[in-house]
């Protein structure tokens, strides 16, 4: 170990001369490199980067490298793999199931519902969905309690064909009980390849139905509008993928004149997606200021600013939400809400205050990683208290919110429609 109070003044290099001895310029070179490399050493230390663990082995003693420690036991998990493929009842099983399962159990035991590994086929359906585009039977699910239950159906899709209603309580899949499922793996279950069958089971009104369905091809609309009075713009949003910025904006530029001066926005049922797509929604009607705050690791804080040039910084706006509005449904809602921007109409959201990324893995495979908190622009935490609403309005049935792109196309029965429609309309 060096001790730094027995260093010298720094002085400037001297290129060696024609009279210099060979000898002593050789050790003076290798001193500058061997600087260097402590220099390099310590300062990508201090950067929280192991790049010690790439160094050649004299280099490590040299510098009293230690690897990064980690109390998981590999030899461990080496000893059940071992134990599995020399004892279990059926020979020669997967490794790579196993290694997945693996994976996946190590993530689970974060406690963290929103820390997922995903296999291949998995990650690549997540993409799918927040592109728009997927393979399955067109219904949406959500958790309630320990059951997963259907959200909606869109139109003109497998599950409305098959007779699928919102509030059906999925049982089983391919006659695979979905007993302790959560949301995401009752979708993983149903959502294959277009035109494979699948086969889903649900309890209705204590009665038990069941369906086998082909999935297809399904795409969903990231906005959805209707001009109600010829004065109110309605703009469905039903996720924050990679179109949802550029097709809310087309809404706006298109349908935001002449008699149409208001904008009533319906989060209701969103699961959200992209932090930058709900900043670049965000940013369409408040003109600056703080649209997030993400809190990463060790309290450290990013504050998501808006762009400043959206189309809607004065037209009166109102927000549909409910208990299934999430994640960056809510980061929307509640910088509106802090911002006084809107009235929020509905009842209290998900509570989703956290952010995930993506971490893509060997063999194409990805951990889905939350990496942050995040806050209102007052600095509100909604995880797991969610966003209550200005005024509260409850629906008698799931059945009876208004869907955009069905035919007829009536809100008669939806209350927290009418009721955000009163408070714009005045």
């Amino acid at each position: 170990m060096i001790d730094p109070r027995a260093a010298g003044p720094l002085r400037p290099q001297v290129a060696p001369t024609r009279g210099d001895n060979p000898l002593m310029s050789r050790v003076r070179n290798i001193a500058i490199l061997l600087a260097v490399a402590i220099g390099a050493f310590y300062a990508g230390s201090l950067a929280e980067f192991q790049w010690g663990g790439y160094a050649p082995d004299w280099a490590k003693a040299l510098l009293f490298y230690t690897p990064p420690k980690s109390n998981v036991d590999y030899g461990a998990l080496n000893d059940v793999f071992t134990s599995i493929q020399q004892h279990y009842v059926k020979p020669n099983p997967d490794g790579t199931k196993l290694t997945q399962g693996a994976a996946s159990g190590m993530v689970g035991a974060l406690g963290d519902q929103f820390s997922r590994y995903l296999t291949p086929d998995e990650y690549r359906a997540n993409q799918s969905f927040l592109a728009g585009q997927f393979a399955g039977i067109g219904a949406s699910v959500q958790q309630k309690g320990d059951q997963v239950v259907i959200a909606g159906v869109l139109p003109n899709t497998p599950a409305e064909k098959a007779g699928i209603k919102a509030g059906d309580a999925i049982t089983a899949v391919d006659g695979q009980s979905a007993k302790g499922w959560t949301a995401d793996e009752a979708v993983n279950h149903i959502r294959g390849k277009a035109n494979t069958q699948v086969q889903l089971q649900v309890s209705r009104n204590g009665q038990t139905l069941t369906f086998n369905l082909t999935r297809a091809e399904i795409n969903v609309p990231s906005v959805s509008t209707h001009i109600f009075d010829n004065r109110v713009l309605y703009i469905r949003v039903f996720d924050f993928g990679t179109k949802t910025a550029s097709d809310f904006d087309q809404a706006l530029k298109t349908n935001l004149k002449g008699s149409v001066t208001m904008v009533l926005l319906d989060l209701r049922d969103n699961p959200g997606g992209y932090v930058d797509a709900a900043n670049s929604i965000i940013s369409e009607f408040v003109r600056s200021g703080t649209s997030t705050i993400l809190v990463r690791r060790g309290g450290q804080e990013q504050v998501e600013k808006v762009t400043g040039d959206g189309r809607a910084f004065s037209v009166p706006l109102a927000v549909l939400v409910n208990e299934n509005s999430a994640s960056a449904s809510e980061i929307t809602a509640g910088a509106l809400k802090d911002h006084s921007r809107g009235k929020l109409v509905g009842v209290k959201t998900f509570g989703k205050g956290s952010v995930q990324q993506d971490y893509p893995l060997r063999g194409d495979a990805d951990l889905h990683l939350t990496i942050a908190y995040w806050l209102t622009p007052n600095r509100h935490s909604i995880e797991k208290t969610g966003i209550t609403p200005d005024k509260t309005v409850t629906l008698a049935s799931a059945l009876d919110e208004y869907a955009v792109d069905a035919t007829p196309n009536d809100f008669a029965k939806d209350t927290q429609l009418a009721a955000a429609l009163a408070i714009l309309e005045g």
